[in-house]
C-alpha cells in the first residue's frame, strides 16, 4: 500500500503521537480542503487556539476527508514515550510500505535524534526501501493539522474524543507491548 504519514503529538495525562495516513492520490484534495478551513489572516490550524464551536466544526469537516489516523500512547514521560511511540509508528508505516513520513518540527536537537531513529528503523526493516522523511512546520504542511486536531481531541476525552472517532482507526498503548486499545 502506498501511503504517507503526517505526525504531531499531544501530552496531557498521557503522551500521544498521532499519525494521519493519506493516500498519495488524495493529498492534493485533502490539502485544498484543509486550507479552505482557515479563517482570514490565519496561516495554520492549531486546536489549542480554537474556540469550542470552531473545534466542533473543524473536526466534523476533517471526518469527511479521506484520512485515517493512528494514535500511539504512553503513560511515560518524554523522551521515552516519544521514542516508543515513534518506533511503533515506524514499524506500522514500514509494514504498510509507506512512502513518506512528515513530522512536525520541534527543536533542532530533537529533530536530529528522530532522523537517526528513523534511519535506523528503515535500515533494519525488511520492507522494501523507499521511505522518505522530514520535519516541517505546521504552516508548511496542512496535513499536519489533522494529527494536531485528533491528538488534542483524544487527550481532551469525552465529547471531543467521540467527535474525532471516525478519523481514528487504531489506538496503540506502546507501554503494553504494543497492545491495541481499539
Amino acid at each position: 500500500m502506498s501511503i504517507q504519514a503526517f505526525v504531531d503529538e499531544s501530552q496531557r495525562e498521557r503522551y500521544i503521537i498521532c499519525a494521519a495516513f493519506v493516500s498519495p492520490t488524495d493529498l492534493r484534495a485533502a490539502r485544498r480542503a484543509l486550507r479552505g478551513m482557515l479563517l482570514p489572516r490565519q496561516s495554520l490550524l492549531n486546536f489549542v487556539r480554537e474556540n469550542p464551536q470552531r473545534r466542533r466544526s473543524l473536526l466534523d469537516a476533517m471526518c469527511e476527508l479521506p484520512i485515517r489516523t493512528r494514535l500511539y500512547t504512553s503513560a511515560e514521560k518524554e523522551p521515552i514515550a516519544r521514542q516508543r511511540a515513534l518506533e511503533a509508528l515506524l514499524a506500522d508505516l514500514l509494514a504498510l510500505q509507506g512512502q513518506r513520513l512528515v513530522i512536525e518540527c520541534r527543536e533542532a536537537s530533537q529533530d536530529n535524534r528522530e532522523r537517526h531513529l528513523i534511519a535506523e528503523a528503515v535500515r533494519q526493516s525488511t520492507a522494501p526501501a523507499g521511505l522518505s522523511y522530514c520535519h516541517l512546520r505546521a504552516r508548511e504542511e496542512p496535513l499536519l493539522w489533522v494529527p494536531d486536531a485528533v491528538a488534542w481531541a483524544d487527550g481532551a476525552d469525552g465529547e471531543w474524543r467521540l467527535r474525532a472517532d471516525t478519523l481514528i482507526e487504531l489506538i496503540r498503548d506502546v507501554d503494553d507491548g504494543g497492545q491495541d486499545a481499539r
